[in-house]
């Protein structure tokens, strides 16, 4: 029989040799195609730089602030909270707080906000108004179902808003906040998980409608938190107040009967008589101890009210002049440079590997 002289074994592996040989084989290939693969990278230059120069400029105001409860005891807190729906066992849901600045409840009183915007001319106008002027949103917004060209609000009643207002606010809602289509949102907001503090943010073409958003969304979050955390212990206090000046009044009038009914009677020897006084008397001992009762409660009641009113405190809030953001054209072209550069490279070694293999 024949031996086979084939070794079992047959070494495969590429030595440090071999390979330094092939990757000045592949420099030489992409050395040769130089001006090929300049060529090439030409209009990803061209492109990058021409989206660097038209990209439009921003301008993002940051505000941050802090959440007090102020309640300083867990029941006071807890009953804020539990009422205003933010949290348990007194601990403040920070992620809430952040969800409710970003609500249509308060961003259309946002949008519905009349401000002078210096670039747009010195008449107030609503702040809804200047962002469809400003990004052109009734051009935007025009299809072939529906023209809004030259659309613009004319009222804040939003209850008398027909079905085109009521769809412009809620593309507008969107706009602001983020929605299904909208990839940049003009707010944002966010917290530290580590000290709580809260920030938000507002990014516009317009450097002063930066600042105003950003200013009018702390406004309205402030005062519609601060309204809806108080309003249990508000309505308790108005209750008590009215009680004790009711009683008052009452105690008042008594005594005056008394001083009356004494003065018209100075020598009481008619049992009648002296039975009337006695019960005006009782009547004052009683609304005595009811008025010193409900001080008390009022008093309590106050005090609730002005320790657990939590408060919203601005740390920084947003100054001109802002920075703008804008693309580094030095940047864009690096990266234009290196996309094309790498394609045609990749295009000339993956041509000279299938030739080698086709032999």
């Amino acid at each position: 029989m024949e031996q086979n002289n084939i070794p079992p074994y047959q070494d495969d592996e590429i030595t440090l040799k071999e390979l330094i040989e092939k990757l000045l084989e592949f420099w030489r290939e992409l050395w040769s195609k130089k001006w090929w693969i300049i060529l090439i990278t030409i209009p990803f230059l061209v492109y990058f730089g021409y989206k660097a120069k038209t990209s439009v400029i921003t301008y993002t105001a940051v505000l941050t602030y802090t959440l007090s409860d102020g309640g300083g005891g867990g029941g006071g807190l807890s009953g804020i909270l539990g009422s205003f729906g933010l949290g348990k066992g007194g601990k403040v849901n920070l992620d809430r707080i952040v969800e409710l600045s970003k609500s249509r409840n308060i961003i259309q009183k946002v949008l519905f906000t009349k401000v002078v915007i210096d670039t747009l001319g010195d008449t107030p106008d609503y702040i809804a108004n200047h962002l469809l002027t400003l990004y052109e949103l009734d051009k935007e917004w025009t299809n072939e179902n529906k023209d809004w060209t030259g659309f613009r609000f004319t009222s804040d009643s939003i209850k008398s808003f027909g079905s085109d207002e009521l769809s412009a606010l809620k593309k507008l809602h969107g706009k602001v906040v983020g929605g299904k289509d909208v990839k940049d949102p003009i707010f944002s907001n966010g917290f530290n998980e580590d000290t709580g503090i809260l920030s938000m943010n507002s990014n516009t073409v317009d450097e002063e409608l930066s600042i105003t958003i950003c200013n009018e969304v702390y406004k309205q979050l402030k005062k519609y938190y601060e309204l809806s955390s108080t309003k249990g212990g508000q309505n308790t206090f108005n209750f008590v107040e009215a009680k004790k000046d009711s009683i008052l009044n009452l105690l008042k009038s008594k005594k005056y009967q008394l001083a009356k009914f004494e003065d018209s009677h100075r020598d009481l020897t008619d049992p009648t008589l002296l039975v009337q006084k006695s019960m005006i008397e009782t009547e004052i001992q009683k609304l005595t101890l009811m008025y010193g009762e409900v001080t008390k409660n009022y008093e309590l009641a106050d005090f609730s009210l002005e320790t657990s009113t939590p408060d919203i405190t601005i740390i920084d809030e947003p100054l001109p002049p802002l920075e703008p953001n804008a693309m580094s054209l030095l940047m864009e072209l690096i990266k234009g440079g290196l996309l094309g550069g790498l394609l045609a490279a990749g295009f000339f070694i993956a041509r000279k590997i299938v030739r080698d293999a086709m032999g």
